[in-house]
């Protein structure tokens, strides 16, 4: 799995103990975590660098659903 993501998935701390509610609370994780960093660049090269890092990690996190969600699983 990529380093990113699972950098995400250490930093994550997820409300519900449901596999399927980790997973949704999770993209919104990550989406909001970039947007942040996005907000907080200053130049327009670094900000599209953190919207085309974004726009990768959620198609990854979305194509590997199962992988993802045994990743949460394993996370106490």
């Amino acid at each position: 799995m990529n380093s990113q993501i699972l950098d995400l998935i250490k930093s994550f701390e997820p409300d519900s103990k449901s596999s399927r509610e980790k997973y949704d609370q999770f993209i919104v994780y990550v989406y909001i975590t970039l947007s942040k960093k996005i907000a907080n660049s200053k130049t327009q090269k670094v900000k599209d660098k953190y919207k085309h890092m974004r726009q990768i990690v959620l198609e990854y996190i979305v194509s590997h659903k199962r992988q993802v969600i045994k990743e949460l699983s394993k996370k106490k």
